[in-house]
């Protein structure tokens, strides 16, 4: 028996990639990440995010449309 680490770039990737081993009946396990635990993981990037929870919650959001963020 071998192991092969595959790291997948997209979902649909990854999605390809556990149907195909799925169908060969191929026994695979995946080792997922937890957002919140790899975000919180620097320290930086933690107070940034406790930042912008409290702004959050005082109500200091900006509304953004679709067409704001995705521009042709």
């Amino acid at each position: 028996m071998a192991t092969i680490t595959i790291h997948t770039a997209t979902s649909d990737q990854e999605t390809a990639i556990r149907v195909f081993l799925d169908a060969l009946h191929v026994e695979y396990k995946s080792d997922e990440t937890d957002d919140t635990e790899y975000l919180l993981s620097s320290l930086a990037n933690a107070d940034y995010l406790k930042k912008s929870i409290e702004q959050s919650r005082r109500g200091e959001v900006r509304k953004l449309n679709l067409d704001d963020i995705c521009k042709p």
